[in-house]
Order: C-alpha cells, then sequence, then structure tokens
C-alpha cells in the first residue's frame, strides 16, 4: 500500500473522532521529520488533497506543501495558541512596543507565539511576579502572549 493511500486512510479514520469532539477538537497539526509544527485551525475549514507525493492544505490563512516521506506525524489538538481566558484588568499594560505583566506567580513562563503556533520569543516572571517584554524585533503580524493559562491576542505593528 502506498504511503499517500496509507494517509488518506489515516485521515479518513480520525473524521469520525473529530465529529464525536466536535466541541474540543479546533486544530490539525502536522509535525515534520525536520521539527515544523504547522498549525491549522479547524474553523476556518482547511482543504486537504494529494498529488504528486505531497499533502497540501489550504485555509484562509495560510497555505501548506510537504513531501508525505517528511511527516513525521500529525494530529488533532483542542488547543494550540488559542485564547482561553479573559485578562483581568491591571494585570497586563501594553506601552510603546512593550507588554509588562504584573500579578504573574515568579519564575513563571510567558511566551509570544505567531498565530500559526510558532514560539517566537519567551521569558520568566521576575521574583516579583513581572515580567516585560519588548515586541520590537519580533514579527509583524497577530501574536499570541500566553502565561498561566492566559492568552491575549496582539497585533505587533
Amino acid at each position: 500500500m502506498s504511503t499517500k493511500r496509507i494517509f488518506i486512510a489515516l485521515m479518513l479514520s480520525a473524521l469520525p473522532i473529530i465529529g464525536t469532539l466536535a466541541d474540543s477538537v479546533r486544530f490539525l497539526i502536522v509535525n515534520a521529520k525536520d521539527g515544523t509544527k504547522t498549525t491549522f485551525g479547524l474553523a476556518e475549514e482547511p482543504k486537504i488533497s494529494f498529488s504528486n507525493g505531497e499533502l497540501n492544505i489550504v485555509s484562509s490563512s495560510k497555505t501548506f506543501s510537504i513531501s508525505l516521506a517528511d511527516i513525521q506525524n500529525y494530529s488533532f489538538d483542542e488547543e494550540s495558541t488559542g485564547i482561553s481566558d479573559v485578562i483581568k484588568e491591571g494585570s497586563i499594560k501594553l506601552e510603546n512596543g512593550f507588554v509588562v505583566f504584573n500579578g504573574l506567580t515568579a519564575g513563571s513562563k510567558v511566551a509570544v507565539y505567531m498565530q500559526d503556533g510558532k514560539l517566537v520569543k519567551e521569558c520568566n516572571a521576575n521574583t516579583n511576579g513581572s515580567a516585560v517584554l519588548d515586541l520590537s524585533g519580533l514579527p509583524k503580524g497577530t501574536l499570541i502572549l500566553q502565561s498561566n493559562k492566559t492568552s491575549i491576542k496582539v497585533i505587533n505593528r
């Protein structure tokens, strides 16, 4: 059986599971053998096709192609870097390209992700529970800032 047929069979066998978990499964994640991870929101209804030994995925926000031989695995997950909680007033400030977090647990991690789930920066809160992130050197566009199960979305211009 060819790799393409095996992959198609696996994808099709996962569809009933997705239907059952429709309230919680929100992302398709493709992991490549080189360590890269590409995430697609299922709400965007990505279109999956195969041609010339490649997997092609097209959504409203991106187009992705990879050789079937370069795929390590794929998964369906309920969380990527999505927004899950609302920030409490006063716990975060945006000032001149810097984001200041207050009220964190000392040493807790603050991470910055691109919209596709790629980690671009991280730091730890100091002993006072504060963390400062400089966004000036980061890519332009939508960024997800996440700490202690709290996430916010910002647009870096």
